[in-house]
């Protein structure tokens, strides 16, 4: 039997972890619960499911996890097995962020 393959290890930039810790626990729970899913996930070889899109047009390689009115906007660096989380943005204010990074 095959080993089980590893999930990435999820981290969150200064900025991200910011918004993070300012959010009501309740979200910060869901949005936990969303990522070391799709961290399990991208270890097993998949790219997330019906909730993660790669953002067209930019530059490096962006990908957007939907939860709830948040999008967790995040790049995956396979070298390293890290799923990098580089912001958590109200639905509302996505492009404004968009934008800027």
């Amino acid at each position: 039997m095959p080993p089980e393959p590893t999930p990435y290890e999820v981290r969150l930039s200064t900025s991200a972890q910011r918004t993070y810790e300012s959010l009501d626990q309740p979200l910060r729970q869901r949005i936990k619960d969303a990522l070391l899913d799709l961290a399990a996930k991208v270890g097993g070889g998949e790219r997330g499911g019906k909730s993660v899109k790669t953002i067209q047009g930019s530059a490096d390689a962006l990908h957007r996890l939907r939860v709830g009115n948040h999008r967790v906007m995040y790049d995956l660096l396979d070298a390293e097995r890290v799923l990098l989380v580089l912001g958590i943005v109200d639905r509302k204010d996505l492009e404004t962020w968009l934008r800027q990074h």
